[in-house]
């Protein structure tokens, strides 16, 4: 995916809940209310409870430590930053965090649904 692109903004997700986490063999998917999505195929950090877990990776093995994220599921999404050239991540209700990190690689490794509000 490379860097984060100049403009991203995932300002309309703030206020949405986490409502479904959905685990695939290859991908992990954050659903916030509605149509709003992220589809992962790149590392993602959930951050709760004062534990920093890795819960996905792109590469083998792809799952590691999923135990967060039930805790995670039911939360509001409370603001969003890009925290460096190539990871943004989603703060959540009670200091809860997802941190969404990727690579130089040539392939997407996160999705944002609708794509027509991340510009």
């Amino acid at each position: 995916m490379g860097p984060v692109p100049p403009g991203f903004t995932l300002e309309k997700l703030v206020g949405r809940q986490l409502n479904q986490i959905c685990i695939g063999p290859f991908d992990l998917q954050f659903h916030f209310d509605c149509e709003h999505g992220i589809s992962c195929q790149g590392t993602v950090v959930v951050e709760v409870d004062g534990k920093s877990t890795t819960v996905f990776q792109g590469d083998e093995p792809y799952w590691l430590d999923v135990t967060p994220l039930p805790r995670i599921a039911g939360r509001d999404v409370t603001a969003w930053k890009i925290e460096s050239s190539h990871e943004f991540s989603v703060s959540l209700t009670d200091g809860a965090r997802i941190r969404f990190q990727s690579t130089d690689c040539q392939y997407e490794e996160f999705i944002i649904r609708p794509e027509t509000w991340v510009v």
